[in-house]
């Protein structure tokens, strides 16, 4: 089995805060919304482009990259080269839960004194926008957080669907150079030594 590699990520260096003023208050993600982000997810690794004669798949690896598909392909289409475009893995996951729900903010603070982000790294998402989920309940939607070497935050994936012990997920593979997807087994090896965890994304309410 082959499984992305994952590149640890950069900080959200743009990103714009503002402070919660209000009660922070937010709910699990549904299951249809779990869906839409899967499938947005999923675009990023099945889209195909063409330069010159040649047809690529799924989205360039890019550390640090945000970019939607729709953007992507425009951009591509008028010329921009290659290596100016990209995602990397926060970015797949934050452009995914983008698509589902338009406007999402991400909680950047502890939720006693909250600050939202219009964007976020994958240690942000994994600190303070997840609530934890069992390997066995895992399903469409869900996020996916990957160790580092440090023992810290290496990287996320967006859950695509889970079938008995294997969960199939798209990442953003600096290996591979570009947004993949594939799979790992909860029982396995790989999944005990490299993977922190699942989560639910939280969506703030009002924001």
């Amino acid at each position: 089995m082959v499984l992305a590699s994952l590149a640890i990520l950069p900080g959200v260096a743009l990103a714009q805060a503002d402070s919660g003023l209000a009660a922070l208050e937010r709910r699990p993600l549904t299951e249809e919304e779990g869906r839409q982000v899967a499938e947005a997810a999923l675009a990023f690794a099945q889209v195909t482009y063409t330069i010159g004669d040649e047809t690529f798949q799924g989205v360039p690896y890019r550390w640090g990259g945000r970019v939607s598909v729709n953007e992507f392909l425009q951009r591509v289409a008028g010329g921009d080269g290659i290596e100016e475009l990209g995602v990397d893995a926060s970015g797949v996951a934050v452009e995914a839960l983008r698509a589902a729900i338009p406007g999402v903010r991400f909680l950047a603070a502890p939720p006693e004194t909250p600050v939202f982000w219009t964007d976020a790294t994958s240690a942000v998402l994994y600190q303070f926008n997840v609530v934890p989920v069992d390997p066995a309940e895992l399903r469409a939607g869900d996020l996916l957080f990957f160790r580092s070497a440090d023992g810290g935050v290496g990287g996320v994936a967006v859950v695509t669907g889970k079938a008995g012990t294997r969960v199939d997920f798209v990442v953003a593979s600096s290996r591979q150079g570009r947004v993949v997807h594939t799979f790992a087994r909860t029982d396995g090896e790989y999944w005990r030594n490299q993977i922190l965890g699942g989560g639910r994304f939280l969506v703030p309410v009002g924001r």
